[in-house]
């Protein structure tokens, strides 16, 4: 009896302790490997961002390198000329001082001496035809300052046929426009010359109806489309689209809004064309003009162009483009001469005078041939006689 008393206790007593065992350690386990797994989550989770941030630099590095290799001129190259030629007015200005103190004009002078240009030199002209219509390049930064802005406006005389009108077009407020100019005007008080040149020293900027512009080098002539004129009058819109036939107000305002935030040139019927970036003065940073810059070599294809450099009215010009190549292999110079020779050979009839060319025009072309028959006679009827001459030969053969 006492051996099954002994037996039966140690049975249940055995398997109580083992599960207690394996409760105790999983709660161990778990316990413990929360805050590891934590710790990981939180590792992983800063690795993922560091390399998201790697990634975003990397982006806008890219991002920026192929905006570079988009660009003609690279910034760094850009704001280097610029403080350089703003080093040379400092010490142009310094030298002045020293030997002439006392200038009427030494202010004005130095202003215009301020204003930086950029050089562009294209590989082909630009144009081969003269255009008076002049281009705009809007710029990020304006040229001009609104406050001190003096600007002329030109409309027809249709839009404006009473005093009171004008009286109401300015009082409208527009901004820096100081006169509006009919063209009667244009015609009677400023056809002489001298009248043109104070008109020219009077007004900054000259604003023209897009209707008249073919009308402006008669009229205004040298003294504002000469070399190195910068005056040059800009067309605009004046009327709405719906009526033509009246000034509008909200239109004139879009126009010179638009033409105040862009610069512009004349095409040239040449290669050297010359922009208006701004000035080296306190009002533009160095990153405005380079911004300036790169917005008006967008308005040029990289192919077309052959240099370009910076300059202002009175220091040296600084290189910042060179074209590698000035021709392309496929299109050989000597080859398209030779093409157009033959080309023009072939169109070109015979030789007139400007008499028989107006007889052509003017006469019945049975009297025309009679007169000058042998000068319209064409190559085709000089191949076909000789042909005629070998079958009259071989007749005569034939018949003997």
């Amino acid at each position: 009896m006492a051996k099954t008393r002994s037996k039966g206790p140690v049975t249940p007593k055995t398997p109580t302790p083992v599960k207690a065992k394996k409760s105790k350690i999983t709660k161990s386990s778990s316990a413990a490997s929360s805050p590891l797994v934590q710790k990981t989550k939180k590792l992983d989770l800063k690795a993922k961002k560091t390399k998201e941030t790697t990634i975003e630099k990397s982006n806008d590095v890219n991002v920026n390198v192929k905006e570079e290799q988009k660009s003609i001129v690279a910034t760094k190259v850009a704001a280097k000329a610029v403080s350089e030629l703003a080093k040379f007015l400092q010490r142009e200005s310094a030298s002045t001082k020293e030997t002439s103190k006392s200038d009427l004009f030494a202010e004005e002078d130095d202003d215009e001496s301020k204003n930086l240009y950029l050089q562009i030199n294209t590989k082909k002209f630009y144009s081969s035809k003269p255009q008076f219509k002049p281009k705009l390049i809007q710029l990020s930064h304006s040229i001009y300052n609104q406050d001190q802005l003096k600007t002329c406006l030109i409309i027809r005389d249709q839009l404006v046929t009473t005093s009171e009108q004008l009286e109401t077009l300015e009082n409208e407020d527009l901004p820096t426009i100081s006169q509006i100019l009919p063209l009667k005007s244009l015609k009677t008080e400023y056809k002489n010359f001298e009248k043109r040149r104070q008109l020219y020293s009077e007004y900054d900027l000259f604003l023209v109806d897009d209707a008249l512009l073919n009308l402006m080098p008669t009229l205004l002539g040298k003294v504002f489309y000469g070399n190195g004129n910068n005056k040059i009058p800009l067309p605009i819109r004046v009327s709405s689209t719906s009526n033509n036939k009246e000034f509008s107000v909200v239109t004139i305002k879009n126009q010179l809004d638009k033409c105040l935030k862009s610069t512009a040139f004349l095409p040239p019927m040449g290669v050297n064309i010359s922009i208006k970036i701004g000035s080296i003065t306190d009002t533009y940073t160095q990153e405005d003009l380079v911004e300036n810059l790169q917005d008006a070599l967008l308005a040029f294809d990289k192919e077309s162009l052959r240099s370009v450099s910076l300059k202002t009215s009175t220091s040296p010009s600084l290189p910042l483009f060179y074209a590698e190549k000035l021709y392309d292999e496929d299109t050989d110079v000597i080859e398209n001469i030779k093409q157009t020779k033959s080309t023009k050979q072939e169109i070109e009839g015979p030789k007139l005078s400007s008499f028989e060319k107006g007889l052509l025009e003017l006469g019945d072309a049975e009297q025309v041939a009679k007169i000058i028959g042998k000068k319209l006679s064409t190559k085709s009827t000089a191949k076909s006689t000789p042909k005629a001459n070998k079958v009259t030969k071989s007749t005569k053969k034939s018949k003997a």
